[in-house]
């Protein structure tokens, strides 16, 4: 009887221990689901649409159209009007009222400069806009490939919290049995706890990074969604193509280029306001005039029409100190153009050796690392059942099965962030380009 119990127990322990070693796919089945799924697309989608940071930088775009309106206006005309009377003095009924019209004429060209300026900047607020959409979209990505990562590893660890819970049962009937003892079970419940600890973080972690995530698409703080990626696979471009790229692409480099420009149109707006406007003006004046003619009062009533021009006289200010900054400005702005070269230069090539260094970790995955870890979980847990090895041994070959799992699942979260990192150094979309396979057979990290 005793002999049919132990039988029974080594089979029902056999289940348990080959039960980690079902597929990924099986193990999302058994998980909680969740709402909805969400694609890279679609995340980048939603993240266009409704970011806050977005909307803000469109707002920046409408500024800058609503300054080349009022640079396109031409100076409010200005009414006059004027009444005399001396009736607190001679009070012999003289006096008289004048109307005006005058109108300050621009004839420097300073509305032409002025809404050049505005133009440029236009521009310039244009593909500011496109460098946040740039900087935003590589952020969303990021982590969206977080929430991947940080599911996957919640799929691992719940298995393995319910495979170490297994374990413990299984090893405390063996325990009744006397085929065990109390140091098998203390190193059962020390992988169970000690994996139970991380499965808690890492749900934590995976919590903060869904709400990030929401936060950036403009989403509700807890809307519940599962990421669906695709295979990861390497861009194939060298560094002189990616840096050539960059410098014709980059949004941010395209709108300090433009900075520049609007200096040189600052400056000639600078040099048109040396010139004052001039006003012309219209009058109608009539006055009453009394005249003593032989001891009698003569009235004469008078009444002109005419025109004047007012010209200021630019003898001590001619905008000399406006000229001169305008000038340091637009030297300052081809000083940080340049600087700004050298930045994104040097940000593609970083990108880029990190994205090789990628590559090479992830290569060595697809060499069979995995694969062999694999093997020996199974070979341990053959030698075990024989009775050939002890519960640490087994403890420990899972433990490396689930340090390998882990490492590889960060690994391609890297070469994820690498990529992403380069077409954001670039300042352009790398899926044109010819891909790499970059994963292991049948893995979709």
């Amino acid at each position: 009887m005793k002999k049919h119990r132990v039988v029974l127990i080594l089979f029902v322990f056999g289940l348990v221990i080959f039960f980690p070693l079902r597929s990924q796919t099986t193990m999302a089945e058994e998980t909680a689901p969740v709402q909805s799924t969400l694609t890279e697309e679609e995340a980048v989608r939603n993240a266009i649409r409704n970011n806050y940071d977005l909307r803000l930088a469109k707002v920046s775009v409408e500024l800058a159209k609503a300054q080349l309106v009022q640079a396109g206006l031409w100076p409010n005309p200005e009414g006059e009007f004027s009444i005399r009377s001396d009736k607190y003095y001679a009070n012999e009924g003289e006096g008289g009222y004048e109307y005006g019209l005058n109108q300050p004429i621009p004839i420097s060209g300073r509305l032409f400069s002025q809404k050049r300026v505005a133009e440029f900047g236009i521009k310039r607020a244009e593909w500011q806009l496109n460098d946040v959409k740039r900087q935003v979209v590589a952020e969303v990505k990021k982590i969206f490939y977080q929430v991947t990562t940080l599911q996957e590893k919640e799929k691992i660890l719940s298995f393995l919290v319910k495979t170490n819970q297994d374990l413990l049962e299984s090893v405390k009937a063996r325990l009744s049995q006397a085929e065990v003892s109390n140091v098998d079970i203390s190193l059962a419940r020390g992988e169970l706890l000690m994996v139970s600890q991380e499965l808690a973080e890492v749900k934590a972690r995976l919590y903060e990074s869904r709400v990030n995530l929401n936060r950036l698409m403009g989403q509700g703080l807890n809307y519940s969604f599962a990421t669906v990626s695709e295979p990861l696979a390497f861009p194939s471009i060298d560094l002189e193509t990616a840096t050539q790229n960059s410098l014709e692409n980059r949004p941010d480099l395209k709108a300090k280029e433009l900075e520049e420009k609007m200096g040189s149109a600052a400056l000639t707006l600078a040099k048109a306001m040396q010139i004052p406007d001039i006003t012309i003006g219209v009058f109608y004046q009539s006055d009453r005039n009394r005249f003593d003619v032989n001891d009698q009062l003569i009235s004469d009533n008078s009444r002109f029409i005419g025109a004047k021009v007012s010209i200021p006289l630019p003898l001590f200010n001619r905008n000399q100190g406006e000229i001169a900054k305008t000038a340091a400005e637009k030297k300052g702005a081809g000083i940080q153009y340049e600087a700004l070269k050298t930045q994104v230069a040097k940000e593609v090539a970083q990108a880029y050796i990190r994205l090789a260094a990628s590559k090479e970790i992830i290569d060595s995955y697809s060499n069979g690392v995995k694969e062999d870890v694999e093997k020996s979980v199974k070979l341990m847990q053959n030698a075990y059942l024989q009775g050939q090895v002890s519960v640490f041994d087994v403890v420990q070959t899972q433990s490396k099965f689930n340090s390998i799992e882990k490492a590889y699942l960060d690994a391609s979260q890297n070469a994820r962030e690498a990529i992403i990192n380069l077409e954001s150094a670039i300042g352009a979309s790398l899926k044109n380009e010819k891909m790499e396979e970059g994963a292991p057979k049948g893995k979709n990290p």
